[in-house]
C-alpha cells in the first residue's frame, strides 16, 4: 500500500499498515493495490463533499478504481483516512490513536473488497471484522 502524508497529526508505522492489509487480505482471499491518503478534517470534507456530497467531516472515504476510465493503470481503490478524527476519538476513547487510525485503514479496505455498512447490522459485522484483522496484525483494536 502506498502511504501519503497530508496530516501527521497522528504517526502511522507503514509496517503495521502492511501487517493489517496483509491479515485482511488472507482472511478475505482477495489482494489489491491501493493508495492510502492520511488527511486532517478539512481535507476529508473536501472529499466527503466533492465526492458524496456530504458535507461534514468523516472518518473514511474509500473509491473503487477498478471500473474507472481512467487512461493509464493505477491502483484498484484509494482510502482517506482522517487523522485528526483518530486523535480525537483515541482521546475520548482512551486508545492509541495508531490504533484509531488503523481501524479507519481496515474499514476503507473492507469496503473496497465489497461490505457494505448501510445498516446498523452490517456496521456491526464490519466493526467486528476490523476489530478481528487488526487483532490478527498484532493491533490492540479501540474500544467500541
Amino acid at each position: 500500500m502506498e502511504i501519503s502524508v497530508a496530516c501527521d497529526r497522528v504517526s502511522l508505522d507503514p509496517q503495521l499498515v502492511s501487517r493489517v492489509e496483509d491479515a485482511i487480505y488472507a482472511g478475505e482471499g482477495s489482494r489489491l493495490s491501493v493508495g492510502l491518503v492520511v488527511v486532517g478534517h478539512d481535507e476529508i470534507r473536501q472529499v466527503n463533499r466533492d465526492a458524496l456530497g456530504h458535507d461534514w467531516e468523516t472518518d473514511v472515504v474509500a473509491f473503487d478504481l477498478r471500473d474507472a476510465d481512467l487512461d493509464e493503470a493505477g491502483p484498484d481503490g484509494e482510502i482517506y483516512v482522517n487523522a485528526e478524527m483518530a486523535a480525537q476519538e483515541a482521546a475520548v476513547r482512551g486508545a492509541s490513536a495508531q490504533s484509531e487510525l488503523l481501524f479507519y485503514v481496515a474499514h476503507g479496505l473492507l469496503h473496497l473488497l465489497g461490505y457494505d455498512d448501510a445498516t446498523p447490522d452490517e456496521r456491526s459485522s464490519m466493526h467486528e471484522l476490523q476489530r478481528r484483522y487488526l487483532e490478527s496484525a498484532g493491533v490492540v483494536p479501540p474500544a467500541s
